[in-house]
């Protein structure tokens, strides 16, 4: 199985598990230290059955494996994966993280990202066994929200080694989309959110660094200053922008809607709709606008229906620099 998608976080991004990435991830599986609280054996204990589920994890068809990269420079750092039940409404979840990036908060961030993409799946709970005397991830796990479920046991494969454990768990409730404060630091790491191929490509970014899209902040806040936004929260945690611009009450249409959510689990599951629906409101009582426009290509699909979920009508389709477009307009009154 595959995600087939990057889920991108702060500090770190998850992809599939390649078999490049084998020498990496059974070097820290395998390692007395690193492994210590692993199933996996230690690399003396390594027989040829196990050898070969090694060498075919990318072909396994009841979980997913995943690689923990930095963002930025794409150094590994970890592991995770996914083991769906026949439902798809329960997922087991495991994680390491390499010792020489123990501290760092990394394997938290990689656990909530695995989190929300399950969420995004229509996942309804997420479990994982965690060995008693693995203090540091019963940690984690309680920090994130889980809690602790029944006793168990498991055992390190072919040693005379076990663990008593328990399973922890994690329910899962509808995403809570609430608006919260720009800042130039969000705006900042907004840019840096949303400089990617695939955001460009459907998101023209004015800004060229994320200084330059702080500074565009700081003048937003000028006085007479023609735009105002909003970031989008999930669950109190950034994961995208809703903005106006070109503000003109007396002009028709009185200004322009754009919006982003930049956190990929998250796309497709409403978090856009959700917010353009509390933002329009607050723009227009703001700023007693009558009418607000936004365009989109044709082939944004998602977009399309943000739109059209919040009332927008199509007012307009053309082509510029080739590419099929629409123009969208709502009436306040």
């Amino acid at each position: 199985m595959k995600i087939n998608t990057e889920l991108t976080g702060a500090r770190v991004y998850i992809r599939d598990y390649r078999p490049a990435d084998l020498d990496f991830a059974a070097g820290m599986w395998l390692d007395g230290e690193n492994g210590r609280y692993l199933s996996d054996p230690a690399r003396d204990y390594v027989d040829e059955a196990f050898q070969r589920a090694l060498d075919t994890l990318q072909d396994s068809e009841t979980g997913c494996y995943l690689t923990v990269c930095l963002n930025g420079t794409g150094e590994r750092v970890g592991t995770c994966c996914l083991f769906p039940d026949e439902c798809r409404e329960g997922y087991d979840i495991g994680y390491c993280v390499h010792k020489s990036r123990w501290g760092q908060g990394l394997a938290a961030e990689a656990v909530g990202l695995l989190v929300d993409w399950v969420r995004a799946q229509g996942g309804r709970r997420v479990t994982a066994e965690v060995a008693d005397a693995n203090l540091p991830s019963r940690a984690l796990l309680e920090k994130l929200g889980f809690s602790m479920g029944r006793p168990s046991e498991f055992k390190k494969y072919h040693m005379d080694v076990r663990y008593p454990s328990h399973i922890y768990q994690l329910t899962l409730e509808p995403l809570n989309i609430t608006l919260g404060e720009r800042t130039a630091e969000s705006a900042a790491r907004s840019f840096e959110r949303m400089n990617t191929p695939a955001i460009r490509a459907t998101l023209p970014l004015k800004a060229r660094t994320a200084e330059e899209a702080a500074e565009e902040f700081r003048a937003s806040q000028l006085p007479g200053a023609s735009s105002f936004g909003r970031t989008i929260l999930a669950d109190g945690r950034h994961v995208g922008d809703v903005w106006c611009y070109g503000i003109r009450p007396d002009s028709a249409p009185a200004a322009m809607v754009s919006y982003c959510v930049f956190e990929p689990s998250l796309r497709g599951r409403g978090a856009a709709s959700q917010a353009l629906g509390r933002f329009l409101p607050e723009v227009a009582g703001k700023y007693g606008l009558k009418t607000v426009g936004a365009f989109t290509f044709a082939d944004n699909l998602p977009s399309l229906r943000v739109l059209e979920k919040n009332g927008f009508r199509l007012a307009e389709e053309f082509t510029e620099d080739g590419a099929a477009s629409r123009y969208y307009q709502l009436d306040f009154e």
